[in-house]
């Protein structure tokens, strides 16, 4: 395999648009690695620049790929380290990778690939519908709005304008879950794990109100006429017709909103601030503070499929892996110190994550059966 062609078919991988033979060919070369050379190509040397690592890199995969190509090895992100720039392309073959930072030493870790979606949609009058990925077709039938059902998607149709009942429903997503909403004005709403969405059947008036609990990333329906406002926590967010993430987890510091595309208004109890493509609002209950230059790829990469952390301490990253695996954390021995950055694929298991966890000097254990995970320093 060429060089430049082991790159393109990495980002590929990365990106979820491999084929099935692409993966395989991937999976071929990184399996021609033991794991001794694998963590050979990818521990630094002392003193060595990044051109050395990179020649170093290129001289290792001509011997396995048989090619003497002198094609230069791109990395994803300019922005980041020596090391996580060798483990970025070992890394798609892996399915994840990760830089753990203390104070003695970076550690890239790596992982092979090999998870689900339900729901529940509350009514009305309050009845649940268990939403799960086998059920297709009509699910309720609200007012002149039909409510139907295909894969992990649930849609919302008026069937005329005429609709003059307000009736309120919610999607709530389990730990572990992750669901796509398509309102009545054809708004695209996808719910992250342990989140919910409250939303009328129907939009009657010249205003569209929702509110969400967790995180949710929203692709309005333009509308000149019809202001969309979205309610998280302590944030109103007041758009026409945009692409933004919104981020109101209880249990993190900020109620985060990135903008992708358009314009919003992000609105706290005490200050208010317009955003622009790329930038990011994160507010409390007395503060709002604006990020110029917010990591917009990291802040949608659940919706992608990915964990993604940059500097991320370890409370952080477990409070994600705890809603996602739907597991309690449990630290025995404190907390350890450090940070990740890097990316981790969704669809690990619990058990590979444990093994990536233990790679980067942090013991992850499974316990109590599944339903706890335990952490304790190196």
């Amino acid at each position: 395999m060429e060089t430049n062609e082991l790159v393109i078919l990495s980002r590929k991988y990365l990106n979820g648009t491999a084929s099935d033979g692409e993966k395989n060919a991937l999976l071929q070369w990184y399996n021609a690695y033991s794991e001794e050379e694998l963590t050979a190509i990818l521990t630094v040397a002392p003193h060595e620049d990044e051109a050395s690592l990179e020649a170093r890199m290129l001289q290792r995969l001509h011997a396995v790929t048989g090619t003497g190509t002198t094609t230069r090895i791109h990395t994803m992100r300019r922005t980041i380290t020596k090391v996580a720039a060798a483990a970025v392309i070992i890394g798609a073959m892996a399915g994840a990778w990760l830089l753990w930072k203390n104070s003695r030493t970076a550690t890239p870790a790596i992982a092979k690939v090999q998870t689900g979606t339900n729901a529940v949609l509350v009514l009305d009058d309050g009845t649940e519908v268990q939403l799960d990925s086998s059920q297709h077709g009509v699910v309720s039938q609200q007012g002149n709005t039909v409510v139907s059902k295909s894969a992990s998607t649930l849609s919302y149709q008026q069937q005329n304008n005429k609709e003059t009942a307000v009736r309120y429903n919610t999607l709530k997503t389990p730990r572990g879950g992750q669901f796509r909403l398509v309102l009545p004005d054809g708004t695209s709403v996808w719910l992250n794990a342990a989140s919910s969405i409250t939303y009328p059947t129907a939009f009657t008036g010249k205003e569209r109100k929702v509110s969400i609990t967790g995180e949710a990333y929203f692709e309005v329906a333009a509308s000149a006429e019809h202001t969309f406002t979205v309610t998280a926590n302590n944030t109103d967010i007041l758009v026409l017709g945009t692409r933004f993430n919104v981020n109101a987890y209880e249990e993190e510091k900020f109620t985060s909103t990135t903008l992708v595309q358009g314009a919003v208004l992000v609105r706290g109890k005490t200050q208010a601030q317009h955003l622009l493509p790329g930038q990011q609002a994160l507010v409390t209950a007395t503060d709002l503070q604006l990020v110029k230059q917010a990591d917009v790829s990291a802040a949608i990469a659940w919706k992608n499929g990915f964990f993604s952390f940059k500097d991320a301490d370890v409370p952080a990253v477990m409070r994600e892996l705890a809603r996602w695996y739907n597991v309690d954390i449990i630290y025995s021995g404190g907390i350890p110190d450090g940070s990740f950055t890097g990316e981790m694929s969704r669809t690990l298991t619990l058990p590979q994550v444990a093994e990536l966890m233990r790679t980067t000097r942090i013991h992850m254990s499974i316990t109590n059966g599944g339903k706890s995970i335990t952490v304790t320093p190196e």
